[in-house]
């Protein structure tokens, strides 16, 4: 781990679940939806169907031309909030997003390829991902995006929620379920108005989450996932995101409430049948906190992606992550076998700061290995990657 990345952590103040586990039963529900229905494409795909999402299902809020783009401002609403509305708050109920395109393009009209760009933690608004993601990739590939505003953030934060510290544990399994219903209802526009071929992608928080949508769509679809891996357990357990949890609190709840106890027991049952190993237990809240965040993040809980997608996937791995520790989890490389592996010698915060051409041009590859004929602003953009089993180096 560099040491930029506890220097950052320790600047950065905002904590993470301030309130404590969240409401048991909607653990329970939400770990029910997901193994019945989210995590199963097939059975996902009924919950957001092409006839569902028109045109005019996505509402333009807002248009302004700068210079040579064009940014549409638009909502709808989150396919979450329709089947499951007493899961979600109403502020997060409707989906916000920017589409940024060249100010020549014709919407609905002339095709063009397009990125959905997911935010980090605590990326708020559209303005940072425009300036280092959206313009730039107009400007060197004329690749179009829509930046999504994660729920809980920005237009989508609760009123009652400080900043980007969510309030509860679930609020974050809830941003994951609503993200991946929100992608493939954007999916099934973009394909609608010419914005293709897609490619999802995002750094941290945004790369996990546009690698669980991923898992998802049954057309032609890439995926760029940097700074994340196969699951994120680690880093909310063992990580430096782990100093931003209140475990005192979690621990009072855990043992004044029964139902979190049975909550645990129903998990720590289920991972005895595929982890063994997995038997003794020295604490039983961060135990409970890692069994939630493999049960709702791991990627080896969902449908693999279809297999004529796999090559188009790319992993971009820090090998110096204080974020993400990739010790003890499952390698992409056996989640998804045929996905590519990059590793740049960065730690989470220098690679943010250091290497956004790096992911710029990432974006404009996954793309062409999608569609070799496509057009781009620059080509060729394709380079060769080596494609080899990941070797842990934190410590």
């Amino acid at each position: 781990m560099t040491s930029m990345d506890a220097l950052f952590r320790r600047i950065i103040t905002t904590q993470s679940f301030v309130r404590g586990w969240g409401n048991p039963l909607h653990l329970q529900e939400l770990c029910a939806n997901r193994r019945e229905k989210v995590a199963v494409r097939s059975e996902c795909l009924k919950l957001v169907p092409p006839e569902s999402i028109q045109e005019d299902t996505i509402e333009i809020t807002k248009q302004e031309t700068k210079g040579d783009r064009h940014y549409i401002n638009a909502k709808f609403r989150s396919p979450l909030a329709i089947h499951h509305p007493h899961l979600i708050p109403p502020e997060v109920a409707t989906a916000h997003f920017q589409l940024v395109l060249p100010r020549d393009h014709r919407l609905g009209i002339d095709s063009i390829p397009i990125g959905i760009c997911y935010p980090g933690t605590g990326d708020q608004g559209y303005s940072r991902r425009q300036l280092l993601t959206a313009n730039p990739l107009i400007k060197q590939y004329r690749i179009g995006s829509i930046i999504l505003e994660n729920p809980y953030y920005g237009l989508r934060k609760p009123q009652q929620q400080n900043r980007s510290s969510l309030s509860y544990v679930t609020d974050l399994l809830v941003m994951g379920g609503a993200l991946m219903l929100e992608t493939i209802a954007l999916l099934h526009w973009c394909q609608k108005m010419k914005l293709t071929p897609a490619v999802l992608h995002g750094f941290s928080l945004g790369g996990h989450m546009a690698s669980l949508a991923f898992t998802n769509w049954p057309g032609p679809l890439s995926l760029l996932s940097c700074a994340s891996w196969s699951t994120s357990s680690t880093a909310w357990c063992d990580g430096v995101l782990s100093r931003t949890i209140p475990w005192a609190l979690l621990k009072q709840q855990f043992y004044e409430n029964k139902a979190y106890q049975t909550f645990y027991e129903y998990l720590r049952e289920g991972n005895k049948s595929t982890n063994p190993s997995n038997l003794v237990v020295v604490d039983p809240v961060k135990d409970m906190m890692r069994l939630i965040m493999d049960e709702f993040t791991s990627l080896e809980k969902y449908s693999r992606p279809v297999e004529s997608n796999i090559p188009n996937a790319m992993f971009i791995v820090c090998t110096n992550d204080g974020y993400i520790l990739r010790n003890g989890i499952p390698d992409m490389n056996d989640v998804w076998p045929g996905c590519l592996v990059r590793f740049i010698p960065y730690g989470h915060i220098s690679a943010f700061l250091l290497n956004q051409s790096v992911f710029q041009h990432a974006v404009a590859e996954m793309l062409q290995r999608q569609q070799p004929n496509i057009k781009l602003k620059k080509n060729p953009v394709v380079s060769p990657v080596t494609m080899s089993t990941s070797t842990n180096t934190n410590t």
